[in-house]
């Protein structure tokens, strides 16, 4: 579903405030990203909260528990994610992996491998560098609405992990915003250190992605009180 259908779909159900804040975001924004990356051979030291989740390929009777929109009149961020979740699904990427607790599946997330390369550039553009053979993507982390407050997300993340050094992989990156900054420190604690800045700059409905190589050296300033906005400044400016 390309974004024209995303847009088409958020008006025929009615969300017109999610479909308006898609469009001021192609207008005129810019969009800063910290490329994360860790190294599969070493092992998961950091302690994170976890759960008891089971992790599994998703199944086709979990994709509705995803992508069904709110009510209109519900959070436009919520209909959004959900909005790039149906995208995403229908896109032909596999390895999307699920989180199921006793309460069903409540975490979605695809771990992208070197084979679907092809499929990779065809979804997200130039949003992505290919995968070397040795490398998978983190893609897409999204916990359903009423779970965000436990922590799922710690419990998959180091479950695919395991999953993707079981498949041969040595290296898993990931692109996280950097306004989301509790999540870039979270990336951080886990292992992960950066290697590259992501731009997205967006003009009239056109983008222009750039990156620019960091120096692993930056995690221990990322991790700083006011190390993100520090760093965020020095790149954009």
């Amino acid at each position: 579903m390309s974004r024209f259908r995303r847009a088409a779909w958020l008006a025929r159900e009615g969300h017109y405030g999610a479909l308006l804040r898609r469009l001021r975001i192609r207008l005129w924004r810019d969009y800063l990203a910290f490329g994360l990356e860790y190294d599969l051979r070493v092992p998961v030291r950091a302690g994170v909260p976890r759960l008891p989740v089971e992790v599994r390929p998703i199944k086709p009777e979990d994709v509705p528990i995803f992508v069904a929109l709110p009510p209109a009149e519900g959070p436009r961020a919520d209909a959004i994610l959900r909005a790039n979740a149906r995208h995403l699904l229908q896109s032909g990427l596999q390895t999307c992996y699920v989180g199921v607790t006793d309460e069903g599946p409540v975490y979605m997330q695809f771990l992208v491998t070197p084979d679907q390369n092809d499929r990779l550039a065809t979804v997200f553009g130039e949003l992505f560098p290919p995968l070397m053979e040795d490398e998978g993507l983190l893609e897409f982390a999204y916990t359903l609405k009423e779970h965000r407050t436990r922590p799922v997300m710690p419990s998959v993340l180091v479950r695919l992990l395991e999953i993707a050094a079981g498949n041969g992989l040595t290296r898993v990156v990931t692109y996280v915003p950097a306004r989301h900054v509790n999540f870039v420190r979270f990336f951080l604690r886990l292992g992960f250190v950066p290697f590259a800045a992501r731009i997205e700059k967006y003009r009239f409905l056109r983008r222009k992605v750039e990156f620019r190589p960091l120096d692993r050296n930056l995690a221990e300033p990322l991790s700083a009180p006011a190390g993100i906005e520090a760093v965020m400044v020095s790149i954009l400016h």
